[in-house]
């Protein structure tokens, strides 16, 4: 449907990325995204609206991404990618120009109607948040859960403090 990377492959590719990050030290970072209020898209404009929705995020990510990126639909309405050689600060301003470069698209409902969306972004870095890939998911899911919890439409790197 988007024609992005599977969640198999990612897995596979963030594996290998992972080892060799783990021998050389270098680090990368993880952003989890998802598509805020997908749901009501579907259900206000029905599931090939929704499908388009996700076909223009994909998009806007392939063309924003390097080709040493990861970039993957990771289920649903959600995204995964993988920056290598990109510490957090550098992935919160890449995810922030994403994010508004989505929020800048207009979609189109089967009516003509006209509608945005937004995204909400969790970033971890390796191998400061995690050495372990499972970890640094889970982080940046942590991440991802905050900006929900505060209001959508924004990236937050995961930290300790549950402020942050």
């Amino acid at each position: 449907l988007t024609g992005l990377t599977n969640h198999r492959a990612f897995q596979e590719r963030l594996s290998t990325l992972h080892d060799l990050s783990e021998r050389t030290g270098q680090k990368y970072s993880l952003i989890l995204t998802d598509i805020d209020h997908f749901k009501r898209v579907n259900d206000t404009y029905g599931h090939p609206v929704g499908d388009a929705v996700l076909q223009r995020v994909a998009q806007v990510f392939a063309g924003r991404s390097r080709k040493v990126d990861i970039v993957a639909r990771y289920g649903g309405e959600e995204f995964v990618i993988v920056l290598p050689h990109t510490d957090a600060q550098g992935a919160e301003v890449f995810a922030n120009a994403l994010r508004e470069e989505v929020a800048a698209q207009v979609m189109h409902g089967d009516d003509g109607q006209q509608f945005t969306v937004t995204l909400s972004m969790g970033i971890a870095e390796y191998p400061r948040d995690g050495e372990e890939r499972r970890l640094l998911i889970e982080r940046a899911d942590q991440a991802l859960y905050r900006c929900k919890e505060g209001g959508r439409n924004r990236v937050i790197r995961w930290s300790r403090s549950p402020s942050a």
